[in-house]
């Protein structure tokens, strides 16, 4: 898979890969977990479940405690030499994946979807939550222009099927579900324009008289008692600009689509949701 990039790191692009992964397995109808909380996925052999029953699709593949990734990822360049250090702008490279153990034709499917999705409408990489700040914060980091994959694969015909094999619990709605996506090809929000659909005031504080939407969408700094809760709303302004961002629900991602189109106003820009990226997988 041959992209074009800013300033990328290896470990930022499994952990943001993971992520996206996560997002298309819960679109899909299947769980998976959240590997920072306490209900996390951890393998033990002495148990008489199966892995598949213990871990979640997503711990199956990226590893968990007692299990471990099932690939090795690669950066190279268009020689296919290994990339060493960080990538510079408008760099092409490529990401080799290498099976440590077998990896089934679903999470082969399901991993190369993951890339495509995160290049073409949102971003990958360990920074893109920085977005946006004032400063050098403020550059446009993980932006990827897919080319394509190889080899080609096929949608499998079970996918729901196959997810379905895994650790099986109810997904919580703040964890991010491709359904719940929203993606803005064409458009930008400045800090402000953020800040205000975020319930932020000018220097990036919450309001008092934040609605519901906006807490979800601002998260929540990190403190000495709490962990921090990213925010769920991205924009950058490279190659024309594009956002993109989660909802807890249908409901809730349509009523942000329309403030941002407030907010945007008329324009050259496209709205799509991730119910329709899926279709078009």
């Amino acid at each position: 898979m041959y992209q074009t990039c800013d300033r990328l790191h290896e470990t930022g692009l499994i952990g943001s890969l993971r992520w996206w992964y996560e997002a298309l397995v819960r679109g899909l109808g299947g769980y998976a977990c959240d590997p920072t909380s306490d209900d996390r996925c951890e393998y033990d052999p002495r148990k008489l479940d199966p892995p598949e029953k213990q871990l979640c699709a997503a711990c199956y593949l990226f590893g968990c405690t007692g299990w471990g990734r099932k690939f090795r990822m690669r950066v190279l360049n268009e020689q296919g030499q290994p990339i060493e250090d960080a990538l510079a702008a408008n760099t092409t490279f490529r990401l080799e994946f290498l099976e440590l153990r077998p990896i089934t034709e679903e999470g082969k499917w399901l991993l190369t979807k993951s890339v495509e999705i995160a290049t073409k409408y949102g971003a990958l990489g360990g920074k893109t939550t920085l977005k946006p700040q004032k400063g050098p914060m403020g550059k446009d980091f993980g932006i990827i222009s897919w080319i394509g994959a190889s080899p080609t694969l096929q949608r499998p015909n079970e996918i729901q099927a196959f997810l379905q094999r895994f650790r099986q619990k109810k997904n919580a709605s703040e964890h991010p579900d491709l359904r719940c996506f929203f993606f803005v090809s064409g458009g930008f929000l400045s800090r402000l324009q953020m800040n205000s659909l975020m319930g932020l005031d000018g220097k990036g504080r919450p309001l008092k008289n934040a609605d519901e939407v906006q807490k979800f969408l601002q998260g929540k700094r990190g403190t000495s008692q709490s962990d921090a809760i990213s925010k769920k709303l991205f924009s950058f302004q490279a190659n024309g600009g594009h956002i993109f961002g989660y909802a807890r629900d249908a409901q809730m991602r349509d009523a942000i689509i329309h403030q941002i189109k407030r907010t945007l106003g008329t324009g050259n820009y496209t709205v799509k949701t991730g119910e329709e990226v899926l279709h078009e997988l």
